[in-house]
């Protein structure tokens, strides 16, 4: 049932602040499912394409070996004298990190350049080589109770560098006495991750055994690549402010990473989670680790690799199973025994995710297990709490914090400088006598109790793992923080991006939803109550959809006029028409393109009325089902691949099993034929695509354009010169018109002293006839009627077509009906049109030159249906286009691989051919892999490549082609 309304916006009651909290951290997991999966698909086009083009392989790995190898930065050039970034060499000092960490608080205010390159290379490949002398699981020691030492361990990051300077200011900057123990996941999501990762690198290079770093599963370079809104962004940040050289640097310094470290002898600090092997550590610290994260783990090795990164913990009293994506790993509280009884441990501490509550941690498993999060506002709409793990004087505390804005925190450091330069004095004294002091820690320590960016706290004991030996206090002292001011305003930006996640969705599965609800439907009224929408909303995302929160944001509740007196029914295809992925409008010729060959596949048969109702209905029983138009329109080779066909049929209303009236599912070809013919431009006659979309905004196919705009695409469609003739007053037209005389016949004059382009009169003049109740719009029964009565009246002779004298004849007959006089609108009474202008108006309309007008020419003249009814019908073309803007917007992973693996120079562009043999690829792994024909047909990709921009080089730009595509809500873009 769905789940009560919710409260009035903006106001943030903590039920409502809990419910959006926990759909936001959903969405959040849902990225990285959709994350794995993609990958699968990444990784066997990759494979395939390898295996094709050998020699484009081995020289992209040759590129890479070659970025591994540089050290020091020494291929790049030093910084311009006009840089005013900082400046980083060897030897390596503390002083110089100092420096380093006081240059990021203060560059947002002062401007100064980014740490140039070939400091930033530098760095990485020193950094690189001390890691890579590391084993792949670490062993610190703990701070015993009378060094005055301090450990701490921060959970993820993710690019937010306030979270680390706000956690340096406040504990100290790392130090022999004062060392930090990273969790992985510094990349993807936040803006700042290269910055985090040179101040870490730069500490560790000074002072060596002050930083150690995990590995997270966000340091891998597939999910580097992914948009920042779908949970990556890294690689995106590192060429933005370096180039791909740096970004191979980075990925060959993450697989350097330790997977795990192991705190004294009591507790092991891990990404993700527990092995589903249950390794020993001495297993998991003799793993092959350079490599990157597999998307199917095999071996031993891959395994314990990739659940370290990847592995949470089950809920308390669930068994262990498959976690976020099929092959991931969640364990349970028997498994978490079992290892820390094979490893003789007690605790196992790690991150990967979000606590519940707004909070920064979070005990799982009887409190052996611990999560810390340390990216507090995650992602600048959460409002929620960072934490980190310190460990000192015998006793272990985790801290939640909110990092303050930047400003905030530059002047609380400058307030903080006296203090910081004495502390700085006792950590050169404690480095040069290898013995611990006292560090700043315990001074900021005091402070923070004030600061209103720490909250108001008080603390609680639990049992947990002891880490200070096993006849040690075994308690963790834990803030509880009172929510802060601080907070306010979270709810509605949780909101926008849990809709913005939950439309996305919608979109990717538009066509199974669309299937289901047909099921669902047993009335075939078109209308679902709210409670079956959303369980079927629900089961087909896989993922809860809280009504009470989102309700008016992704569905309208019809009316009940509109719904028999129902006061919760949903219109279902209407909810999915909503939902729309367009692509940017200056690639949209490829959309009008597609739709026209449809058109001109369908025109090719020049079948009469008769013969096109025979072909569909071949038994003759009166009736059509989905089968038989499937079958049907397959024959008549519409360059379209079969599930586009499939799903065109579905939003025509044809779903499996249903049966329609022939002559009524002939009405519904308006749709093909009305939104082909927009976008035909006929091999003979001008270019007149452009000049639709110049005159009516139409360049986007997948658009309905409504009054003025749809007249004026008619008009420009239906323009251009005279055609052969093929009857006897065609053939005099023909032979008695001069250009002027072309030019004078396509315009009529109207009553109001106006002029309208002849066939633009003819439509608006016929559709006005058979709109029966005159509101301006065609509904399904007044469409029928046109093929069932208007044509027949038409077509004198009875042979299925309409020749240019019947035409012309019923033209002027109409124009002198009394009954016709008697309704037009004043502005449909021409004062000029003459037998020679109706004749000149009927070769237009022959779009094929064939000497008469057939059934599908003649459609499309009728241009207004009515959108309450006739959503389907237009949704069935749109359909075509977005079957394949879905499936290449699911599949930007896969594609982001296949022309990377063609960009032999990785500067974002590949030719055209590249671009198809790319995407061919692609579709021909994902068939493959759903055992279903492919999305689109090699014709569609060679259209799209040929309509995609291109650079002077020729080349096509796969980045912006990909950024092109987006999510749109028709409600608000009509």
């Amino acid at each position: 049932m769905p789940s009560k309304p919710a409260d009035r916006l903006g106001d943030e009651t903590p039920e409502r602040t809990e419910r959006t909290y926990g759909a936001w951290s959903q969405a959040e997991e849902n990225d990285e499912q959709d994350f794995l999966e993609a990958h699968k698909t990444a990784v066997t086009v990759q494979n395939k394409l390898q295996a094709l083009h050998p020699e484009k392989f081995e020289a992209h790995e040759a590129r890479k070996r070659s970025a591994a190898s540089r050290v020091g930065g020494r291929n790049r050039p030093p910084p311009p004298e006009r840089y005013t970034g900082p400046h980083l060499t060897a030897p390596w000092t503390l002083e110089q990190a100092d420096a380093l960490l006081d240059f990021f608080v203060q560059q947002p205010s002062t401007g100064a350049d980014l740490p140039h390159v070939s400091y930033m290379e530098e760095v990485l490949a020193e950094g690189i080589e001390l890691f890579k002398a590391m084993p792949s699981v670490m062993k610190i020691p703990v701070p015993t109770p009378d060094s005055g030492a301090t450990l701490i361990v921060v959970g993820d990051t993710h690019g937010q560098l306030a979270d680390v300077l706000y956690i340096f200011s406040v504990h100290g900057p790392p130090s022999p006495v004062n060392v930090y123990l990273f969790n992985g996941d510094i990349a993807d999501r936040g803006p700042m991750a290269c910055e985090i990762v040179l101040l870490l690198l730069t500490y560790k290079l000074a002072v060596p055994d002050s930083i150690f770093i995990n590995r997270g599963n966000h340091e891998n370079s597939d999910i580097n690549e992914r948009p920042a809104k779908n949970g990556g962004g890294f690689a995106a940040e590192v060429r933005s402010k370096y180039d791909r050289e740096t970004f191979h640097l980075f990925q060959t310094f993450f697989c350097a990473l330790p997977l795990a470290t192991v705190l004294g002898d009591e507790c092991v600090v891990v990404h993700g989670g527990l092995c589903r092997l249950n390794p020993t550590v001495e297993q998991m610290r003799a793993v092959s680790r350079e490599m990157q994260c597999p998307d199917m783990p095999l071996t031993l090795d891959e395994t314990i690799l990739f659940d370290s990164l990847w592995a949470d913990p089950a809920a308390d009293g669930e068994p262990a199973g498959s976690g976020r994506g099929g092959v991931c790993y969640s364990f349970d509280e028997v498994a978490t025994s079992k290892f820390l009884t094979l490893n003789g441990l007690s605790l196992v501490i790690r991150s990967h995710q979000l606590p519940p509550k707004q909070r920064g941690y979070m005990l799982h498993h009887s409190n052996k297990v611990l999560t810390i999060f340390s990216a507090s506002n995650y992602c600048g709409v959460c409002a929620n709490h960072g934490s980190i793990l310190i460990l000192r004087g015998g006793m272990s505390e985790v801290w939640e914090y909110r990092a303050p804005p930047m400003d905030v925190l530059l002047a609380m450091w400058g307030e903080s400088k006296d203090a910081r330069d004495k502390e700085r004095a006792k950590r050169v004294l404690a480095l040069k006598k290898k013995s611990a002091t006292l560090g700043m820690a315990d001074i900021a320590l005091a402070q923070i109790r004030t600061t209103r960016w720490g909250g108001h706290t008080k603390e609680r004991r639990v049992s947990i793992g002891s880490l200070y030996g096993r006849g040690a206090a075994r308690s963790l002292i834990l803030s509880d923080l009172v929510p802060d001011e601080s907070k306010r305003g979270a709810v509605a930006g949780m909101e926008v991006s849990i809709v913005r996640a939950l439309k996305e969705r919608i979109c990717l599965h538009r066509a199974d939803l669309l299937r289901l609800f047909h099921r669902a439907d047993k009335s075939g009224s078109g209308l679902l109550s709210l409670g079956e929408w959303q369980g079927i909303v629900e089961r087909a995302l896989g993922v809860p959809v809280d009504w009470g929160l989102h309700a008016s944001q992704l569905v309208k509740i019809e009316a009940p006029s509109r719904a028999d007196g129902r006061k919760d029914a949903v219109d279902f295809v209407r909810s999915l028409e909503r939902y729309q992925i367009r692509l940017h409008e200056g690639y949209a010729g490829w959309q009008a393109n597609v739709l026209s060959r449809v058109y001109s596949k369908l025109l090719e048969s020049d079948l009469s009325i008769e013969s096109l109702k025979a072909r569909f209905d071949a038994n003759r029983d009166g009736h059509v089902t989905a089968r038989e138009v499937l079958d049907v329109l397959l024959s008549f080779d519409l360059a379209l691949a079969t599930p586009q066909l499939e799903r065109a049929l579905l939003w025509m209303n044809m779903s499996e099993g249903s049966r329609f009236e022939a002559s009524t599912f002939i009405s519904q070809l308006y749709v093909m034929c009305h939104d082909g013919a927009s976008a035909r431009s006929p091999p003979d006659g001008p270019n007149r695509i452009a000049a639709a979309a110049d005159s009516a905004g139409a360049g986007d196919a997948t658009a309905r354009p409504s009054g003025e705009s749809e007249r004026g695409v008619r008009a420009a469609i239906s323009g251009g010169s005279a055609k052969g003739a093929g009857s006897a007053g065609g053939a005099a037209h023909g032979a008695s018109s001069s250009a002027s005389d072309t030019a004078e016949y396509s315009m009529v004059h109207l009553s109001d002293g106006s002029r309208m382009d002849g066939v633009e009169y003819v439509s608006t003049l016929l559709t006005h006839l058979v709109d029966t109740d005159k509101d301006g719009e065609l509904s399904q029964a007044e469409l029928t009627a046109v093929s069932q009565h208007l044509w027949a009246m038409i077509d004198t002779d009875r042979d299925g077509y309409l020749s240019y004298d019947e035409f012309a004849n019923a033209i002027m007959r109409l124009l002198q009906d009394d009954a016709l006089k008697g309704i037009a609108p004043l502005q449909l009474r021409a004062t000029s049109l003459s037998r020679e202008h109706a004749l000149h108006l009927a070769r237009r309309i022959d779009v094929c030159n064939t000497g008469h007008i057939c059934f599908l020419e003649f459609l499309p003249l009728f241009i207004s249906i009515n959108r309450r009814e006739g959503t389907a019908l237009h949704g069935s073309n749109s359909a075509l286009i977005q079957h394949i803007c879905t499936h290449i917007y699911q599949q930007q992973h896969a594609l982001t691989k296949a022309f990377q693996f063609f960009d032999k120079d990785e500067d974002g562009m590949i030719e055209p051919s590249d671009f198809v043999l790319a995407v061919a690829m692609v579709g021909e792994v994902i068939s493959k892999g759903q055992k279903a024909a492919e999305p689109f047909t090699h014709e569609q990709i060679e259209i799209l490549a040929r309509h995609c921009p291109k650079a002077e080089s020729g080349q096509i730009n796969y980045n912006a082609f990909l950024s092109a595509f987006v999510v749109v809500d028709m409600a608000n873009h009509p």
